[in-house]
């Protein structure tokens, strides 16, 4: 197996939600806007909804990035020992690459919805 193998797939997008979510951990976004957070309209009518929803939505990214990653690095390991063409190969590469960019962010919007209607009901 190839080095870029081990590099770029389902662990390369844990490594970028981990890094996205320490980011926005480390640095929330101060004043609600269009560009940098947690954008979701019915979150955006108040500073209190929208800080708690960055900062909720921070932390389980993290949480995602990091079993995203290790998920990643199992699926590149059974890659490697798989007895099958590179084309058959890469294509499994690239549907978990797909499955693991889409699960987490859906992931992030559905627990951070639940979590906020919780806290403030129905908005």
């Amino acid at each position: 197996m190839r080095m870029e193998q081990w590099i770029i797939g389902p662990q390369l997008t844990g490594i970028i939600l981990l890094i996205l979510g320490l980011v926005m951990s480390r640095f929330p976004p101060k004043q609600i806007n269009g560009y940098y957070g947690y954008r979701m309209p019915s979150f955006m009518k108040n500073q209190q909804t929208w800080d708690e929803a960055n900062r909720y939505s921070a932390t389980y990214m993290v949480k995602a990035g990091l079993v995203t990653t290790i998920i990643g690095i199992v699926i590149a390991g059974l890659l490697a020992t798989m007895q099958t063409t590179d084309d058959i190969r890469a294509g499994l590469s690239i549907g978990s690459m797909t499955v693991s960019g889409l699960l987490p962010a859906v992931f992030v919007i559905v627990a951070t919805e639940k979590h906020l209607t919780k806290i403030f009901g129905d908005r």
